[in-house]
Order: C-alpha cells, then sequence, then structure tokens
C-alpha cells in the first residue's frame, strides 16, 4: 500500500475502493468465469491504468461514484487483452502463474476474455456518458487491428523502428492514452487540457512499453513475470535488440539455445541504454503536457509516475 500511496498520491485511497469494487463484482460473475479471472487480479498489477483515470479527473471536477465504473471499465479492459494476448503468444507464465490459456486451454480463455471485454462496456455505460464508451471501444478496436497487424510480421526480425513504434503505440499506449482522455472528459476539463492528458497518456504508454522491453533483457524472471527472452522466441523484435543491430534470420522460430545467445549478446550492447534513453525521452515529454494544467498534488503525481515507468526495476 505505501508504494501505491507514494505512485499515485491523493487518489491512493480512492484507487483501493475501485479495487474493492472489482473483486466484488467478478466474485458476482459466473464462476466459470470468475476463478481464473479472480486468480490474474490476485497475482497484482499496479492498478496504474484505473489510477490514471482517477488523477486525470482530479485536475477537474472529482465525482468518485462516477469515475468507479470507468477505472473498473479500463482495467477489465486490460486485464481482458492480456488473456487474449498469453492465447495469442502461447504464454505459459504471467505474474509468475500460469496464464489462464495455459490452465484451461485456448478456446476457454478466448472466451473468458471477450466476457470481461463485455463486462468493461457495461461499466463503462454506468458512467452515463456516451463518449467513455466510444473512446473505449476505439481503443479496444485500435489494439485489436494492431495485434493483426503485429502477428503479420511475426518472426519478421528485420523490421524497422517505425514499425516498432506504432505497435507498442497500438499495444500499450493508445489504452493508458484513453484512460487519461476518460478521466478529463468526467473531469469535465476544458479542451485543451483534455488534450494534454491525452497526449500525456500517449508518451507515458510509449515510456512505459519501451522500458518493459528493455525489462525483458536485463531483468531476472522474478521481475518480468515471464522468462527472460520471451519477446525473441515469440518473433517479436524489439528496441533493444534493434538498437544492439544483432542481424536474426526472418520467417524462423529461433530456438531457445539461439534465444539465450541473442539475449546475452544484447545485455553485453549499448542497446537497452539507448532504449531506455528513449523511454526517458517519451517520459520528459509525457511531464511536459502538464504544463497545461493548474498545478496540483495530482498534476505532481502523474509526474512521478512518469518518473516511474522508466526506472522500475531498472
Amino acid at each position: 500500500m505505501t508504494e501505491s500511496v507514494e505512485l499515485f498520491g491523493p487518489v491512493a485511497a480512492d484507487l483501493a475502493i475501485v479495487e474493492a469494487e472489482l473483486r466484488k463484482e467478478i466474485e458476482a460473475d459466473p464462476p466459470e468465469v470468475a476463478r481464473p479471472m479472480a486468480d490474474l487480479f490476485e497475482a497484482g498489477g499496479k492498478r496504474i491504468r484505473p489510477a490514471l483515470v482517477l488523477l486525470s479527473a482530479k485536475c477537474g471536477s472529482y465525482n468518485i461514484a462516477r469515475l468507479t465504473p470507468a477505472a473498473m471499465a479500463v482495467e477489465l479492459t486490460h486485464a481482458a487483452t492480456l488473456v487474449h494476448d498469453d492465447v495469442i503468444d502461447r504464454s505459459a507464465v504471467r505474474r509468475g502463474r500460469p496464464t489462464v490459456a495455459a490452465a484451461l486451454g485456448d478456446e476457454p480463455a478466448i472466451v473468458i476474455g471477450d466476457y470481461y471485454f463485455a463486462k468493461a462496456y457495461e461499466q463503462a455505460a454506468r458512467t452515463d456518458s456516451p463518449e467513455v464508451v466510444a473512446v473505449l471501444a476505439r481503443t479496444v478496436m485500435s489494439i485489436c487491428a494492431g495485434e493483426v497487424r503485429q502477428q503479420s510480421i511475426r518472426y519478421r526480425f528485420s523490421t524497422d523502428v517505425d514499425e516498432y513504434m506504432r505497435r507498442i503505440e497500438a499495444k500499450t499506449a493508445m489504452l493508458l492514452a484513453a484512460c487519461c482522455d476518460i478521466g478529463a472528459l468526467l473531469g469535465d476539463l476544458d479542451g485543451s487540457q483534455r488534450a494534454a492528458l491525452h497526449s500525456y497518456g500517449h508518451h507515458l504508454g510509449l515510456a512505459f512499453q519501451i522500458a518493459d522491453d528493455v525489462l525483458d533483457y536485463t531483468g531476472t524472471e522474478g521481475e518480468v513475470g515471464k522468462p527472460i527472452g520471451h519477446d525473441i522466441l515469440e518473433g517479436f523484435a524489439t528496441l533493444p535488440l534493434m538498437f544492439a543491430s544483432i542481424e536474426i534470420e526472418d520467417d524462423r522460430r529461433p530456438s531457445e539455445e539461439e534465444a539465450r545467445r541473442i539475449v546475452e549478446a544484447v545485455r553485453n550492447s549499448r542497446g537497452p541504454q539507448q532504449a531506455l534513453e528513449r523511454a526517458r525521452n517519451h517520459a520528459d515529454v509525457a511531464r511536459d503536457q502538464l504544463k497545461a494544467l493548474k498545478s496540483s498534488d495530482a498534476t505532481a503525481a502523474l509526474a512521478v509516475l512518469a518518473d516511474y515507468v522508466v526506472s522500475r526495476n531498472l
């Protein structure tokens, strides 16, 4: 709880309420879908996405009763994408625990993910704002289109940095931007302030994902929650690999031994450091967007969050 207070400051207590409501909602679902989703939530997570909804609204007019279903909606959306991602990537472990797909099989995992996408839209509708539902729907559509694009270049390790940036924009940045946009909308901020928070979330998401991809090379399995070198085995070139200028044959899945050698070569290169510099640049741009808002505890917490995403376990 201490780290949550440090990170999320003025909304930490309300975020705990959102967490309790999420667990209560999941417990009320049919056990066939509730048990695996409850297990995923039990495995942890920082709840950055619902925190962004609350902190963005805190920059304006703050109504926790209206914000709670919105915060729940974005976290349920995130959880549903994780369940589907683990099917697509054939992942056995997430946050140190078996994935839903590994535990139950691909078919049940897909349906469980679908169920919680639907539940996310139901929660979004409880805000009584059609625009919140529309923002969330457009974001999920973009995530899905990005996933299809990503699959079309799987095992194409020669893809360039521009392609990588488009991929992580769809994978991570769009949902974080949507969280800030929804919070700003429900907080009745004006158009320029809402645009600034949307941009903050976008650059925060890019910084977050690049730093996460660096951690896949520099971290331990316990820190990352999945095997090191997972991205290479699943056919995805990320920024540390690109900056390390290590050539890998396209259209072929590397063996586990090859993946270990590649990870070691990347670790011994300047690739991770250069990638982290790019992440810090995006974090700096994110912080700059906060200048459009009145200084407050909420903007201070958002600035701290920009620092956090590029420093966690790195």
